[in-house]
C-alpha cells in the first residue's frame, strides 16, 4: 500500500490519554542516578536534553498540517499527540534542571537543538518543501522514540537495574505514552499525501541527526565531570549502548530496519505491549486527575 492511498485515516488501535507526571519527583535524584554510573547516568541525560525542544518542534510540525485532516478520529488524537507532548516537556525540563544544578551545562546543549529546530521550523512557514520536510522528521523521530520506548519498557537489564527509582519511573511514563502516540505523526503524514520514498530518505537524515546530537550532549557530559578520559567509563559505555544482546541501541536496531519494509506502519510493531499494566507501575509518581 503506497503512502498516499490512505486519506485522512487513523490507525491507531489504542486510546491517547495524557497523565500528568509529577515534574519534581526526580529532584532528589543523585547525580549519577543510573547504578552510581557516569556514563549511563550521561546517557539519560544526554537523552533528556534532546527531548523539550525536540517535543516542542514535533508539535509545530504536526500542528502545521492539521487543517488538512478530515477524520474526527485523526483530529482528536491530534490534540492528544499535543498534549502529551507538552507535558513531556515539562517534566524533562525538570529532570534537565538536575543535572544543571550539578554544574553541567545544559542551557548551552538545550540552546544548539533549539536554535537548529526553531530555523527548521520558520523555513516551514515560507517553504512547502521544508514544511513537509519537519513532519517527515517527525514521523521519523517518533518512529526512534517508540522502539526506545519499547526497550525501556520490556528490557529492564540494561535499562533500569541500578536506576533510581524516580528516573526509572518518568522514563516509563514517557515510553507508555510514547507508545500510544507513536502513529499519529504517521497517519498524518499519510493523511496528506507525503511520499513513501521521501520518508526513508529523511529517516537517514533523522537518525544521523539523532544520533550526533546524542553524542554532542554525552561527550559534554562526560567531559564536564572529568569522567571521558577513563577507561573504566568507556567499558560501562560500549557494553551498556553496544553490548550484542541488550545494548540501548542494538536491541531496537531490527524495528528501525522495519521502517523501510513497504507497507510499514508504527503500529505493525509491538501490538502486544500491556500499557495498562505498565501504567500502574508508576502511578505513584503521576498527579491525581481533578474530577
Amino acid at each position: 500500500m503506497g503512502v498516499a492511498e490512505v486519506i485522512n485515516q487513523s490507525n491507531t488501535p489504542v486510546s491517547i490519554e495524557v497523565r500528568k507526571f509529577d515534574p519534581q519527583a526526580t529532584q532528589n535524584a543523585p547525580e549519577y542516578f543510573h547504578g552510581n554510573d557516569p556514563f549511563k547516568s550521561h546517557f539519560m541525560n544526554a537523552l533528556s536534553i534532546l527531548f523539550p525542544e525536540g517535543e516542542r518542534f514535533f508539535i509545530r510540525s504536526v500542528l502545521a498540517y492539521r487543517d488538512q485532516i478530515g477524520d474526527p478520529k485523526l483530529l482528536s488524537e491530534i490534540k492528544e499527540f499535543c498534549a502529551q507532548e507538552a507535558q513531556h516537556t515539562l517534566v524533562h525540563e525538570a529532570m534537565n534542571d538536575l543535572a544543571a544544578r550539578h554544574g553541567y551545562p545544559v542551557e548551552k546543549l538545550e540552546s544548539w537543538v533549539r536554535r537548529d529546530l526553531r530555523r527548521f521550523s520558520k523555513r516551514g512557514k515560507t517553504s512547502p518543501w521544508a514544511r513537509r520536510a519537519a513532519l517527515a522528521m517527525t514521523v521519523c523521530m517518533e518512529h526512534f522514540t517508540a522502539i526506545l520506548a519499547y526497550q525501556v519498557l520490556t528490557d529492564s537489564e540494561v535499562t533500569a537495574k541500578g536506576l533510581d527509582p524516580s528516573v526509572k519511573a518518568l522514563f516509563e511514563w514517557h515510553a507508555l505514552e510514547e507508545t500510544e502516540h507513536k502513529g499519529v505523526a504517521f497517519d498524518v503524514y499519510q493523511a496528506t499525501n507525503g511520499s513513501a520514498f521521501f520518508l526513508r530518505f529523511a529517516m537517514l537524515w533523522a537518525t544521523l541527526f539523532f544520533l550526533l546530537g546524542l553524542f554532542v550532549n554525552l561527550t559534554v557530559l562526560l567531559f564536564k565531570d572529568g569522567s571521558i578520559g577513563k577507561w573504566s567509563t568507556w567499558k560501562t559505555g560500549i557494553q551498556f549502548v553496544f553490548g550484542p544482546r541488550h545494548g540501548f541501541l542494538v536491541r531496537p536496531f531490527k524495528d528501525w530496519l522495519a521502517f523501510f519494509k513497504p507497507g510499514f506502519h508504527p503500529w505493525k510493531q509491538h501490538k502486544d505491549l500491556d500499557i495498562e499494566s505498565n501504567t500502574q507501575s508508576i502511578g505513584a509518581y503521576l498527579v491525581p486527575a481533578v474530577s
